[in-house]
């Protein structure tokens, strides 16, 4: 609601951000030089690029108009927010629109509908429930607030006005598409059945588990015999498909303010104190000279500032500047700008608490006993409180309470507090509890209001350059691998190495802002080494360690996974042939080191057997016994079982399968619209290429 709350303030203009939040910051070299053919891709989605010029121009309107309808400023964090934010749109209009458009629900709205879902019968809920446009005696939408709010957005907006109006009418086709889809969903009596089956049938039984873990991987070896046959078997299943990505190590050379730089920002804001003092607006010199570009008044709290800067600030006249003085890593600038009187009250109470159920006649019974106590002997008033109040942050302190303002408490025991006179005793009756109050003191304290710049430390031009000669040394004389990382061991700087960076990756561990990193990452060539990157208030020296291609994996990048699988099998081989042939679990526990356990009335439905297994394969198994009966072993993913099924309880007979029948059909219906929509971009294969351009 901040930007409401600025634009208001500029024209009286009231914007609502509508289907995903468009960012309030300017794009920053957004359109740059990049050099290369004009028709390059940022992605491709069901087979089709997306040019990078169409994504650049979109991206530019949305920020473009923050910059022109809000005057706004941006940053390159929330410049990448409204990048996603662009992206997910294309996605979304080649894969749901169009399949809405496919539908029949065709690309637009007609006018009448269109002005249904803003001021209408149908207003969208983003409308609906926005406070802004709610008649405050209804709490009903005011159709009135909104036609005007359209009104002047098309007026004074107008760039936003076509982004709103676009992401409007494609959210409303989306809507009547998946509405459709979520219709469509039907659950016939058979899955009503299952389903009830499924959490209706139950089974007693005993096992013995041998699990995996229980022997070492070192007693089972793994050749490449082992490694091709399985690779050739199982390189095709989805499991381990591969995204594309690039694994690669960087160097980190933080640049921190010297004390050159410290005592820099001091001496600038020294140059200030005049101009300062002199500003004939106060507002805007704050905001011209400040670190955040804000202007509030700040209340004085006693102590904040060191003791010489303390003592001047809490006897200095309205317009007197004091400082530059040191406030944690900045330094501060302050004009009281204000002297207000603020009242204070001193007291003295006793809480008999209400929480935790205590019943709270009997509670106010108890307090007015204590209330007469105190009023007929004021002297009793510490004993009573050691004795009674349940208030741990004053009993230490005989109940005290030091001066405060109307701000501190509660507003019951804030009345107590200020509205009855000096040595007054009375009851506030508050959340926490009954107070039995004692009024000790009145008065007024001086509140100084500053106006205040800050500048926090931040590393000067100089100490950049500075670092950047460090990095690019190390970037110029460490390029073999093994050197890379023991040079920046021996530096004391941090090093880290990344396993996989997806090309639709926006993030690297450990870093801030480190898209102009990526970008290099997915463009460099394997054992290439970075100049210089500047990520925050930082230099970044990378290297490129590897690249995996997408699809099928290559035998090297799943050697380890495989190996793993290959020895579970080899176990669940072993495990089986020493469980095979025994009838009795009771020996069968004896011979294997185990312990026979029991999982009793278990559903079919279960996602896992009693005793930590995970194993939905197993537990159909189980189900097919018949009772009575002993398995033979059952291979799984955590273990190797044997079962005796003591008892199998068939579900019982539906007595309404028609309730069934609902149930199951909302719960898919209230999957439907996110499910639809995962199942759209897996068969549309997006590809996200962004980070070679940005």
């Amino acid at each position: 609601m901040a930007v409401i709350g600025k634009i208001r303030e500029r024209s009286g203009l009231l914007i609502v951000l509508v289907g995903g939040a468009m960012v309030a910051f300017i794009l920053t070299d957004l359109f740059s030089n990049r050099g290369g053919s004009r028709t390059r891709a940022v992605g491709a989605i069901a087979g089709e690029d997306i040019d990078i010029q169409e994504y650049d121009r979109r991206v530019g309107e949305e920020l473009d108009s923050y910059r022109n309808d809000f005057n706004a400023t941006v940053t390159s964090q929330m410049t990448e927010q409204v990048r996603n934010t662009v992206w997910n749109d294309i996605i979304r209009e080649h894969t749901l629109l169009r399949q809405a458009e496919d539908a029949g629900f065709g690309t637009t709205l007609s006018k009448e509908e269109y002005d249904d879902i803003r001021f209408g019968n149908n207003i969208l809920s983003d409308f609906k429930s926005n406070p802004n446009f709610q008649d405050q005696a209804t709490g009903q939408p005011n159709k009135d607030l909104l036609r005007n709010y359209f009104q002047n957005v098309q007026t004074n907006a107008p760039v936003y006005h076509e982004i709103q109006k676009r992401r409007m009418i494609e959210n409303r086709i989306i809507s009547k598409y998946n509405t459709l889809v979520k219709k469509s969903v039907f659950v016939n009596n058979a899955q009503a059945s299952d389903e009830y089956v499924g959490r209706n049938a139950k089974a007693t039984f005993d096992l013995v588990a041998m699990r995996y873990q229980d022997e070492p991987d070192s007693l089972y070896q793994v050749d490449d015999g082992d490694l091709n046959a399985y690779y050739n078997a199982h390189k095709g299943d989805r499991k381990y498909r591969q995204k594309p990505a690039r694994s690669f190590d960087y160097v980190v050379f933080p640049v921190i303010a010297t004390q050159g730089d410290i005592d820099q920002e001091r001496a600038d804001l020294v140059d200030l104190v005049n101009d300062f003092r002199n500003a004939n607006d106060d507002s805007l010199f704050v905001v011209g000279n400040t670190e955040d570009r804000t202007y509030v008044l700040v209340p004085y709290v006693e102590g904040s500032a060191d003791q010489a800067t303390d003592s001047l600030i809490l006897h200095a006249d309205t317009g007197s500047v004091v400082g530059p003085y040191r406030d944690g890593s900045s330094w501060k600038l302050v004009k009281v700008k204000e002297i207000v009187k603020v009242p204070e009250s001193r007291v003295r109470h006793i809480l008999l608490s209400t929480q935790g159920g205590k019943p709270d006649a009997e509670v106010k019974e108890r307090a007015d006993s204590i209330l007469a106590v105190v009023k007929r002997d004021k002297s009793k008033f510490e004993a009573l409180v050691t004795k009674f109040s349940e208030d741990p942050g004053s009993v230490q302190n005989g109940g005290v309470y030091e001066w405060f303002d109307k701000q501190k408490m509660v507003p019951e025991f804030t009345s107590a507090s200020f509205d009855e006179p000096v040595g007054a005793i009375t009851i506030a009756h508050t959340s926490y509890g009954y107070h039995i109050i004692e009024v000790l003191g009145h008065r007024d304290r001086n509140e100084r209001r500053l106006a205040v710049i800050v500048r926090n430390d931040h590393p000067s031009p100089t100490t950049f350059k500075e670092i950047y000669k460090q990095a690019n040394e190390f970037s110029l004389t460490n390029t073999d691998a093994d050197r890379f990382e023991t040079a920046a061991t021996e530096a004391g700087l941090q090093f880290q190495h990344v396993d996989e960076l997806r090309s639709d990756q926006r993030f690297v561990p450990g870093l801030q802002e480190p898209f102009s990193l990526i970008n290099w990452v997915n463009n460099a060539e394997i054992d290439a080494v970075s100049a210089p990157i500047e990520v925050g208030e930082s230099y970044v020296v990378a290297m490129l360690r590897g690249i995996r291609e997408g699809g099928s994996p290559a035998l090297a990048d799943v050697k380890e996974v495989l190996s793993r699988e290959i020895i579970k099998e080899k176990k669940a081989e072993a495990f089986a042939q020493k469980m095979a042939g025994h009838a009795d679990l009771s020996a069968l526990a004896s011979a294997v080191g185990k312990s026979v356990q029991t999982a009793s009335d278990m559903a079919f439905s279960s996602f896992s057997i009693p005793g930590g297994y995970s194993e939905t394969e197993v537990i159909g198994s189980i189900f097919a016994l018949q009772p009575d009966a002993t398995s033979a072993p059952l291979k799984g993913d955590v273990a190797v079982y044997v079962v005796h099924m003591t008892s199998l309880t068939p579900a019982p007979e539906m007595s309404d399968p028609s309730v069934e029948q609902n149930a199951l059909a909302q719960r898919l219906q209230g999957r439907a619209e996110t499910t639809l929509f995962n199942a759209l971009k897996e068969e549309a294969d997006v590809q996200d290429f962004r980070g070679k351009y940005y």
